[in-house]
């Protein structure tokens, strides 16, 4: 399972609605719907347990274990190939208090053949070079896909080894810069030439004072895989003190051949003046600007925006932060600095969907400001959703552990609500992607109901005992709860009996679980090639509960739509054969493992594979392409006691546990009782819902029958998902910027946000529609007049109403004045009595009974609101408030596994 480790080296750098079944189905109402889609064949071929004829293996003989000095803290492939998968290599943990262990090695498929390497990087070093243990450790390795057998491995001293046979020979390369540890260094390949790498280092100065001013990075260039480096600070002559951010320009377009831009550009955040240097920790800084290089500096840069401090890029786009009190925009004009933006350091995102030759403020509808965000990549690659960490005023809300979740509209500059009091820990949002099926995405929320007496929560409140689990199909714009199975295989995984049916619902341990301690639990799981499966580590509930007798696993054959309880424990869990094979195994803070699970029908049987010695199981591990049959079970010792015999850690022999892993190949393990797919064991399925349409488009793709107990060639390659367009409906739409969602269709205004706080709406460049609707961020759904009327969806006005800044200065007087006329009596009076005269808890009645009048009505006050406004020609001084975006923390930004959301050995550097 690829997952956010949780051990202390690691850190964290860092989803159009589609109803179910029916446009009814929310909440409780999905499990009959779940029922019709069953009965209908739209779930795929089902197994009856009785069928179930489960096996234990090995057969004969007994499966031995691989240890190692220390425990493992990352297991890495050469490449993404599958005819280089026979090539791994394992990175331990350092003895005693040294970061980065020794590295192994195995060239058949971790089946055999581990080498520890690490007497050949200390062969390689010159004479003289230091050998000893705290600089011989590997902590990460770098290569291009193109030329996987050429492999750079990162020490954490003053060298690093390259090899060009998938590490039979090495030889040592000193790091870039004077007396630089690779510890302190940051490298990026290029994404089309495999011999350019950049490397960000700290100068030798940082070695005497790391709070120093002359603390500072440089960035070096090599176009040999790291034989010979340039420094581009110095090649700069002057023109650039010291680097912070960094990444070749062609990031931007390596993902779709249709565009282009120079391989020598590169993107950076630097200070041109050295007296504007304040050291590795600076914090938001208006002295660094972001700029453009076209030619490896052998010229002058430009500078694309003054403050610009960091920066990353997702598909085809920029996304650029600053300080909020920075003085100017990125056009050169003044800005409007809000009031407390430097004190309270927050900052502002704008992004560039044009290779960074302008930009565009992201606008958010809140007017608090924002303190740090998370990106989390779109399944088509080219949007985000951002996750906000804002700046609240009111006390109670600012110390509790949520963020709020924002989809991005057409231009990615226009976001609007999509998950609020989104659970976060360290850093780590509980938000992530259904692999393989577009526009689901998991999250974890904080109740609401915790918030709406302030006054009755103590500050030690412990937030974490009322989380709840929520699901979208459709790309953010609706969630719902996850649904609890009808039946349970596990008497213990039924904890519903003593709660009514309404608060009884399915939660899930999110990416957060992994850095919960003692408490720590796997994350929701699913991989691109295993589409339809799902995994977690929950519980059913009112809430999410950490505790172990509370702990479930669970399995979802379609995409999150129904549930299964697999196993009465938390377990790890991975994918491999093309969703062919699971294998689960219990997690470390369960209690030790003797023995591994496997399936071969999805989940509905399980066999047996028995483990010469038990150990605490940490992860499983297959192949990056989950299409191996050869699993990687690794942990540490387990401690002897009489309840676990085959444990092999005894604390009076010695004082650290070794690490111990197990190659578990089932071809091997299952002998004569392997069989290969024929093309009779294939089905086309289609993941349930309204037409079977995910974001506009009936998706149907190729699997395995459940009932095929058979494995696929290594060769095998699935057939190409396809997609027919549907027709649009309200599940193809969201809230418009300034909207957000009531029930499950209406769109009501948000309390003061005024269209007048985005630039882009003001100035007429986005249209707000009348239906307060938009098309989800890559739904293809036609027929949008079928819906919106005066939208093509993507913020354009459409129709002869349409005029000058794009329809927005139509008649406004004559109109303002009719309205009032026709609205009467009757809606001035609900106006009143909703703005001046309804306590939360009456709105919170009157929105269940009248949720479409309620947002009706609610979008008549911000009517009012917006043409008053304009009437008066008000310009709101403090606009950029609203829609304020920040970078979390003061490295880098937080990205999702696909961009940075494995976790970075050491974030510390």
């Amino acid at each position: 399972m690829k997952a956010w480790s949780s051990l202390l080296l690691f850190g964290f750098r860092t989803f159009v609605s589609f109803s179910v079944v029916s446009s009814t189905c929310v909440g409780n109402s999905c499990p009959e719907a779940h029922k019709q889609a069953a009965s209908a064949g739209l779930l795929g071929a089902t197994v009856s347990a009785s069928t179930c004829h489960t096996q234990t293996y090995p057969q004969s003989g007994t499966l031995a274990p691989v240890t190692f000095p220390t425990p493992i803290v990352d297991v890495r492939w050469a490449g993404e190939r599958q005819e280089f998968d026979k090539y791994v290599f394992v990175l331990l943990r350092g003895e005693g208090f040294y970061v980065g262990g020794h590295l192994w090695r195995s060239d058949q498929f971790g089946n055999g053949n581990w080498q520890d390497v690490t007497s050949k990087l200390t062969a390689a070093l010159p004479a003289g070079a230091s050998t000893s243990e705290d600089m011989l450790g590997v902590l990460d390795l770098h290569f291009h896909q193109r030329h996987p057998e050429r492999i750079l491995f990162q020490g954490p001293g003053f060298y690093f080894w390259v090899t060009e046979d998938f590490g039979r020979t090495y030889k040592a390369l000193p790091t870039p810069g004077e007396a630089t540890l690779g510890f302190w260094m940051e490298l990026k390949v290029h994404p089309n030439v495999p011999d350019w790498l950049l490397a960000k280092v700290k100068r030798k100065e940082c070695l005497a004072d790391l709070s120093s001013a002359a603390c500072a990075h440089d960035l070096f260039i090599s176009k040999d895989f790291g034989t010979a480096w340039t420094n581009l600070t110095e090649k700069a002559g002057g023109k650039v003190a010291a680097f912070w951010d960094f990444d070749w320009g062609a990031s931007l377009t390596h993902s779709d051949p249709s565009k282009s831009i120079d391989d020598e550009v590169i993107f950076a955040t630097v200070y041109e003046e050295s007296s504007a240097m304040k050291g590795p920790y600076p914090g938001w800084d208006k002295d660094l600007h972001f700029v453009r290089s076209d030619d490896l500096w052998d010229s002058q840069h430009t500078k694309l925006v003054a403050c610009g401090n960091q920066f990353e890029v997702i598909g085809q786009r920029v996304f650029l932060a600053m300080p909020s009190a920075c003085p100017v925009a990125p056009d050169g004009s003044k800005r409007n600095v809000p009031t407390g933006a430097d004190d309270r350091g927050a900052v502002t995102m704008y992004t560039s969907d044009d290779n960074a030759e302008t930009f565009k403020q992201a606008c958010l509808p809140v007017k608090d400001l924002d303190l740090g965000y998370n990106l989390v990549r779109t399944h088509d690659g080219k949007g985000a959703f951002v996750i906000v960490d804002h700046d609240e005023l009111d006390p109670v809300t600012s110390r509790a552990p949520m963020s709020t979740v924002y989809a991005s509209g057409f231009d990615a500059s226009m976001f609007t609500l999509s998950l609020p009091r989104n659970y976060r820990n360290q850093q780590i949002a509980d938000f992530a992607r259904v692999e393989g099926l577009p526009g689901v995405y998991m999250a974890n929320q904080l109740e609401a109901s915790i918030f709406d007496d302030p006054s009755s929560v103590p500050y030690d409140k412990n937030y974490n005992d009322y989380l709840q689990s929520k699901i979208t199909f459709n790309g953010g714009a609706q969630w719902s709860d996850l649904q609890k199975p009808d039946t349970y295989n596990y008497p213990e995984c039924n904890r519903c009996t003593d709660l009514a049916d309404t608060k009884c619902q399915l939660h899930l341990h999110g990416p957060t679980g992994w850095v919960e301690g003692p408490d720590s639990r796997p994350s929701f799981y699913s991989h691109t090639n295993a589409p339809g499966l799902v995994m977690a580590a929950g519980n059913t509930g009112e809430f999410l509960d950490p505790a172990a007798d509370a702990t479930c696993t669970w399995l979802s054959r379609d995409g999150g739509f129904s549930w299964e309880d697999v196993a009465d424990y938390a377990a790890i869990y991975e994918f491999g054969d093309h969703g062919s094979i699971l294998l689960t195994a219990r997690y470390q803070t369960e209690e030790p493992a003797d023995s591994v699970m496997f399936s071969l029908d999805e989940g509905n049987c399980w066999n047996t594979v028995l483990l010469d010695t038990a150990l605490d199981v940490q992860n499983i591990r297959v192949e990056p392409k989950g299409a191996s049959h050869v699993f990687i079970v690794h942990g540490s010792e387990c401690r002897q006691s009489a309840a676990h015999s085959k444990c092999t850690y005894n604390p009076r022999q010695s004082t650290s546990r070794k690490g111990v892993m197990y190659v578990i190949d089932i071809e091997q393990v299952m002998g004569t009782d392997w069989k290969v797919c024929s093309d009779n064991d294939y089905e086309t399925w289609s993941p349930p819902g309204n037409d079977r349409c995910l974001l506009g488009s009936k998706v149907t793709m190729q699997r395995r029958k459940q009932s095929s107990e058979c494995f696929n060639d290594k060769g095998w390659q699935r057939e190409s998902t396809t997609g027919v367009p549907c027709q649009c409906g309200h599940d193809d739409f969201e809230c418009d910027f300034g909207y957000e969602r009531v029930g499950n269709s209406s769109c009501r205004r948000m309390t003061g946000i005024s269209s007048n706080d985005c630039e882009q709406i003001s100035t007429g460049t986005y249209y707000v529609s009348e239906s307060h609707l938009r098309l989800i961020h890559n739904d293809s759904c036609v027929g949008v007049s079928n819906v919106v009327t005066d939208s093509d969806g993507h913020g354009t006005c459409v129709g002869p109403h349409c005029g000058s800044n794009n329809g927005k200065g139509r008649g406004a007087l004559g109109k303002f004045f009719i309205f009032l006329l026709v609205a009467g009596l009757v809606t001035t009076l609900f106006v009143v009595w909703w703005l001046f005269a309804a306590s939360d808890s009456m709105k919170a009645m009157a929105e269940e009974l009248l949720g479409p009048v309620i947002a009706f009505c609610d979008s008549i006050i911000g009517w009012i609101r917006d043409r008053v406004s304009s009437l008066l020609g008000r310009q709101q001084a403090d606009a950029e408030e609203a829609y304020f975006q920040p970078l979390a923390g003061s490295e880098g930004l937080a990205l999702d596994e696909e961009d940075a959301r494995s976790p970075p050995l050491f974030p510390m550097r």
